[in-house]
């Protein structure tokens, strides 16, 4: 039997690029959101400084360049799984409706060697840093992902707060709180025509996977 698909895939599947797209909105408006906090004067400025990671399993470990420094606050997005979405099959070929799930951990870290509860501070921070999230991708500005046409609805129903079990034991207390993100959206095949959506133009640094925004 000869192979019937002649194109090479190395093309993204869709989902890819919605959990792309998550990351390279949350890079763009958090940053914006630091500058904002910046101008306003805000006293607590270092917690508006949020990074932005990708698919990283230790998004806390620092780079050669950043040894010593303080990772925290930071935001993680994972592609947790792909499920067809419930309804009728429908044809055989061509688009298939999907619904993905998505977590993106916000981490937080109390004040290290302060007199105040640093956990407490901690699981305040991550919620705070949680909710900016929520308000980002549950916005109006974002009901598509910047993927109409690909993107039918997104929804956030859980967030939990909870330690780190790989931090479980380290002398600086963080917190995670994770929000659960979930996508319906339309995946094609080599035999489908798919949309034509705009490249997403950014790069994630090989080992600690945080998002960079390429100009």
């Amino acid at each position: 039997m000869q192979a019937q698909i002649q194109t090479l895939l190395n093309e993204k599947d869709n989902v890819e690029k919605i959990r792309d797209a998550i990351a390279l909105i949350l890079k763009n408006e958090l940053s914006n959101q630091y500058a904002l906090a910046e101008a306003a004067g805000i006293e607590s400025l270092e917690d508006f400084n949020i990074g932005v990671y990708l698919e990283s399993a230790r998004p806390w470990e620092l780079t050669e360049n950043e040894a010593g420094g303080n990772p925290f606050p930071l935001v993680n997005i994972l592609l947790n799984e792909t499920r067809r979405a419930e309804g009728k099959a429908g044809s055989a070929i061509g688009r298939k409706r999907y619904t993905a799930s998505f977590s993106v951990d916000c981490y937080a870290c109390g004040n290290t060697g302060s007199d105040g509860d640093d956990t407490r501070q901690a699981t305040l921070k991550a919620w705070r840093i949680a909710c900016i999230v929520r308000s980002i991708l549950m916005s109006g500005f974002y009901a598509y992902l910047g993927m109409r046409g690909v993107v039918l609805e997104r929804d956030m129903p859980d967030i939990k707060t909870g330690i780190p079990s790989n931090l479980a034991e380290s002398a600086a207390a963080v917190t995670v709180a994770r929000i659960d993100f979930s996508v319906s959206f339309y995946e094609d095949s080599p035999q489908g025509d798919g949309a034509e959506l705009e490249e997403i133009q950014f790069e994630a640094v090989g080992k600690t996977g945080e998002v960079l925004i390429r100009i």
